[in-house]
């Protein structure tokens, strides 16, 4: 062999080999000879619980360095509350990977969103999770879930207001879930109220036996006012409030206009709870002697009418007007009973009966619901039918609850915290710790500021 046809065929032996190396190693992790440090997963926006997120949100998925925009169809969802799967596209932006959905997110919504698997950077290498490589389809690298606007917070939020009577102050709910207390030293508040027109909060002071007018906007206490012993229950009705005080046996009708008391009716019993008719006209307490529920001229303070032995043995849950058919709902605690009658005080009879050790002593209406509070729970009933439609417990006592204007959101007080509830769902947005075991009132605005 001379020496030319030596080297052509070393040549080609050097050749094959490099071949047959290339070929078995396609698909070694990893494969770029340029860089091969793993990418890593960082972070996921919107954060994990994030309320209120616009419907035109895109999710942010941030590594460590730029990703392969290729691998992400299959290996991240974004899905709705019932798993429906949102379709949409992907784009880079350095490290950060968009998934940008095709339409826009439905109002007051959940959202779900999990990246899995074998996601690669720029350079082909697949990500790392806890120093590990990701070689299979299934491994969870981020995840989250957010809540999406609605109606609720269209031209800014509503602002809803905690009593908390062990603490002496009035807390302030703003922009869902910010919390501030603009209203303190306080000396056991035992009512809050908003006037019907939303610029005002009516705050019994009960034991400095005033009454308290403040901006409902930012707290500032605008006027207090003196009124008979032990002022406790308040509802408005107009350009007036009006309070029960119990010791005083009284009720103070203050004009909201002036800022003033305009007249205190004196009763020949004590006092308790309080709610006015739909046209204003009437009030309506309970004797805590007797347990009747006494009908009130609210003009002139003079008693139009006795609905007796109304509860049963102690005056503990609330009377309630609805609004909308006038109907007067009176929650008797100890029987175990919502009771109901026309606004007149005709006709009481049983709405909803609960079961041994459960004591209803609260009831809200919205729409064509009626939602009542009892022990842990809240009872959720179509209004006209009283057929239960769903059931929220918790762990502790339940204590007040309201509904946003719009209807999406239902705040609750327990023991020391508020719960976030979205009504359509009946699934926990958020809990609260307001650091207080006295909180009990929680009310909502009607209007924007």
């Amino acid at each position: 062999m001379n020496a030319n046809n030596y080297r052509i065929k070393t040549l080609l032996f050097v050749l094959l080999s490099v071949v047959s190396f290339l070929q078995c190693t396609k698909d070694r992790e990893p494969t770029a000879p340029t860089e091969i440090e793993r990418p890593k997963s960082l972070a996921i926006i919107p954060a994990e619980g994030e309320l209120a997120i616009p419907l035109n949100s895109k999710v942010s998925m941030i590594f460590d360095e730029p990703m392969d925009i290729s691998t992400f169809p299959g290996h991240f969802f974004l899905r709705d509350l019932m798993g429906n799967n949102i379709a949409g596209t992907f784009s880079p932006n350095d490290s950060i990977v968009l998934f940008t959905p095709n339409v826009a997110l439905n109002k007051a919504s959940f959202y779900f969103a999990e990246l899995r698997g074998r996601v690669r950077d720029i350079n082909r290498n697949s990500i790392q999770l806890n120093n590990e490589p990701i070689l299979d389809d299934t491994t969870l690298l981020l995840s989250t879930w957010f809540y999406t606007e609605g109606d609720y917070s269209n031209g800014g939020f509503y602002n809803i207001y905690v009593r908390d009577k062990k603490d002496g102050r009035i807390i302030f709910l703003r922009d869902l879930d910010s919390i501030t207390a603009p209203i303190s030293s306080l000396n056991s508040p035992d009512g809050l109220t908003v006037s019907d027109d939303g610029d005002y909060l009516i705050i019994s002071n009960t034991n400095n036996n005033e009454v308290i007018i403040a901006s409902a906007e930012d707290g500032t206490i605008l006027k207090k006012i003196t009124v008979a012993a032990n002022p406790t229950s308040c509802t408005t009705s107009g350009g007036y409030a009006y309070v029960v005080s119990v010791n005083g046996k009284a009720i103070s009708k203050i004009n909201l206009i002036t800022q003033s008391l305009e007249n205190s009716y004196s009763l020949t019993f004590f006092p308790g709870k309080l709610a006015v008719s739909a046209d204003g006209n009437t009030l309506y307490t309970f004797d805590q002697v007797t347990r009747d529920v006494v009908l009130i001229n609210s003009n002139n303070g003079s008693v139009i009418k006795r609905v007796r032995n109304a509860v049963t043995n102690l005056v503990v849950g609330e009377i309630r007007v609805d609004k909308v058919t006038g109907n007067v709902y009176i929650c008797d605690s100890k029987g175990r009973k919502v009771k109901v009658t026309d606004s007149e005080g005709n006709n009481l009879q049983d709405y909803i009966s609960f079961a041994a050790g459960i004591e209803p002593i609260d009831i809200i209406f919205f729409d064509n619901n009626a939602f009542i509070i009892a022990g842990n729970s809240v009872y959720k009933y179509d209004k006209a039918t009283a057929t239960l439609l769903n059931t929220l417990s918790f762990t502790t006592g339940v204590k007040s609850l309201c509904v946003v204007p719009t209807g999406e959101i239902l705040y609750i007080t327990l023991a020391s915290s508020v719960a976030i509830i979205d009504i359509s769902s009946a699934r926990l947005l958020k809990e609260i710790d307001l650091v207080s075991t006295g909180i009990n009132t929680i009310i909502s605005n009607s209007k924007k500021f």
